[in-house]
């Protein structure tokens, strides 16, 4: 009677480890994504890490930025707003937005062919789609100015975004469809 009580005990306790294990595999998060988005094209490649996007979106000319978005700091900043005027180059990098507040989460490099700035406002507009959209909660503008709005075509309600900043507010948090660069 002990030995079969003992099996059963020892089946019991091993369907428990089993579904805890599972339930905790099934609950991990994604890694983070870090893409480059040209807005000129629409063409979108995703990598590993962010430095292999800044690397990519700077036709690498920066090649040691962090790995995660998370550590980006004034000086790269500054490095990426510079590297646009870089004879030769092929792509300005406008902005990043990330999925999560204080720059966390998965990272999206907007980078296109000129710098903003025309003078005349709106300097290009496109439209977040998967998983971009409805997810940015934090940005960092570099060449651009950044607006947010929460429908497609740059409409409905949107907020302007002169710096960089670590929350959107609660108005556009996780709201945004598209983005406006100025």
């Amino acid at each position: 009677m002990f030995a079969r009580t003992s099996r059963i005990a020892v089946a019991a306790a091993a369907t428990v480890l089993a579904l805890g294990t599972g339930a905790a595999t099934a609950s991990a998060a994604p890694a983070p994504r870090n893409c480059v988005l040209n807005v000129d094209s629409g063409s979108m490649r995703c990598y590993d890490t962010f430095q292999d996007a800044v690397t990519a979106s700077t036709n690498g000319r920066i090649t040691d930025a962090p790995l995660s978005a998370k550590h980006i700091d004034q000086k790269l900043v500054d490095r990426l707003k510079g590297s646009s005027g870089t004879a030769g180059a092929q792509a300005v990098q406008l902005g990043v937005v990330y999925t999560d507040s204080n720059y966390r989460g998965s990272a999206l490099v907007l980078t296109g062919g000129s710098a903003c700035g025309s003078g005349n406002g709106r300097d290009g507009q496109i439209d977040l789609e998967g998983t971009w959209n409805n997810s940015v909660s934090s940005l960092t503008t570099l060449s651009c100015w950044l607006e947010l709005w929460d429908a497609p075509n740059a409409s409905g309600v949107h907020q302007e975004y002169q710096q960089s900043t670590s929350y959107v507010g609660d108005a556009m948090n996780d709201r945004a469809s598209s983005i406006a660069l100025l």
